[in-house]
């Protein structure tokens, strides 16, 4: 039994996603279904960053997709930005025009069978030999920043006319090359979600409908290229044919022929309308076949990540120098969607664990109790100091830490995570010698739990990274591309 899973399905996704996030942020909505349901829980998506401390030997290993390294992840993550829909835009290949490359068609049959012999079977295939038109080069960007569907290459010839018009009506260069204008990349969007590799498309509200060709009633389009198959013989220039099928008006005409009159190139005299499948009869000669190129079931220039292959998305998330009072380092980012954060409405979330102390710590230097292991001297607690913040001003000294499945640094000697508690004392194990302090009471809140309740949600993204130095000044932006 043979089954796909087809493009358009990644690209619907794709889109599906973003929405599902924009509903969430609704909070009428949001309040309404919560009425109704009381475990309704509003779509979400966090970036996090975790692991305060380097690699093994400086070499960051590759991700590994388990449930065993998802926990490890929850019990190192330092903090969580939310990302908003806002912040997410459908991205297509970075396809930049370059005079001399020969670019391929927009083609509604790509991977099609055309001949079978023996054990080898031909394929309508791209000039890369893609089969498929999400990955064959049809469309381009140029050095201004508009994006453009090909129509018609000239008979594969190289495109040496950079195209710039943006007429609503495909038109034609000197270099034979037909091109559809689709839109100008937004300069926001292109600071937030630009990479080397990618370049997003514009939101649905931003697109202008003036510059839309919109399909017929049957979802059917018009035919902007008509490929010549095979030649024929008594035909003469000037005669035209009509373009039969489910559409009305297609017609072309005969532009040349060589010495047998057979055709050699065609003009579009009329695109037609409403052809979702389509045939050229001809008169006046015999021979001659044609392949009709039916623009895309949207119409041109309207839904545009279907018409380009949007299957993946960028999540733009900026860390704010306001944001943490984390001064460390991290070495670990990602993504969890739809995890339960246990604090009020905001689109920040501390990961760490907290203790508030009674007093100072000794040393004035923060960055000195990083990533040292503390232990509870009454209930054998343990875990590892992420960031010491001192508030002289209002007498709040604070350490945030993570517990580990580590020995020293989360669990005891037994494995045991035990929990530490108000009024106890605790060992800082500093290289210089161990410091003590104590837990303030449980009247301050002294003990904290980390706003991410451990194991909600589902991490979707991990990204091993070098170690990111941070301070408490910088400011971080990460792009990161989902593919569906």
């Amino acid at each position: 039994m043979a089954a796909i899973l087809t493009d358009r399905f990644r690209v619907v996704f794709a889109e599906k996603f973003k929405e599902a996030i924009a509903l969430g942020e609704n909070a009428a909505l949001t309040a309404l279904l919560k009425a109704s349901d009381p475990n309704f829980q509003e779509t979400s998506i966090w970036l996090f960053f975790a692991k305060p401390t380097n690699w093994d030997g400086n070499i960051v290993p590759d991700p590994i997709d388990n449930q065993q390294t998802t926990y490890e992840i929850y019990d190192q993550i330092i903090g969580l930005k939310k990302i908003t829909s806002s912040e997410i835009r459908g991205v297509i290949r970075n396809n930049t025009w370059t005079s001399g490359i020969p670019y391929d068609i927009y083609r509604d049959d790509y991977g099609k069978v055309i001949a079978k012999t023996g054990e080898r079977t031909t394929y309508v295939q791209a000039l890369n030999f893609e089969q498929k038109l999400y990955e064959s080069n049809y469309y381009v960007i140029t050095s201004e920043y508009k994006v453009y569907k090909c129509l018609n290459n000239n008979n594969n010839s190289p495109s040496t006319v950079e195209p710039s018009l943006t007429t609503n009506a495909p038109f034609s260069l000197s270099d034979g090359y037909t091109w559809k204008y689709m839109y100008t990349i937004n300069a926001n969007d292109f600071e937030k979600f630009k990479t080397d590799e990618y370049v997003p498309i514009p939101e649905l509200s931003a697109i202008d409908p003036n510059n839309v060709v919109a399909p017929g009633d049957n979802y059917g389009g018009a035919i902007y290229n008509v490929l010549i198959e095979t030649r024929g013989s008594g035909y003469s220039t000037g005669q035209q044919f009509n373009i039969v099928g489910d559409g009305v008006n297609g017609k072309i005409q005969v532009e040349s022929v060589d010495q047998l009159g057979g055709i050699t190139s065609i003009k579009i005299i009329n695109p037609g309308s409403n052809y979702t499948y389509a045939r050229i009869n001809t008169v006046g000669g015999t021979g001659a076949t044609f392949t009709p190129i039916i623009t895309s079931k949207e119409g041109l220039g309207r839904f545009i990540g279907r018409e380009l292959g949007a299957y993946r998305i960028a999540l733009h998330a900026r860390l704010d120098k306001d944001d943490f009072v984390f001064g460390n380092d991290f070495s670990i980012v990602g993504l969890i969607f739809n995890p339960v954060i246990d604090q009020g409405v905001g689109s920040i979330a501390i990961g760490t664990k907290q203790l508030k102390l009674t007093g100072a710590l000794s040393n004035s230097n923060s960055d000195v109790y990083n990533d040292i292991s503390i232990v509870d001297n009454v209930t054998g607690a343990t875990g590892r100091i992420v960031h010491y913040e001192a508030n002289n001003q209002d007498n709040d000294y604070r350490i945030y830490y993570i517990q580990e499945n580590v020995e020293g640094y989360g669990v005891n000697s037994e494995g045991l995570r035990n929990n530490f508690g108000p009024g106890n004392n605790i060992n800082i194990n500093l290289n210089s010698g161990a410091e003590t302090a104590t837990i303030a009471g449980a009247e301050f809140s002294s003990v904290k739990d980390s706003e991410l309740k451990r194991g909600s949600g589902e991490i979707i993204y991990i990204d091993n990274r070098n170690t990111i130095s941070r301070s408490e000044d910088q400011t971080e932006d990460f792009k990161i591309i989902v593919e569906f």
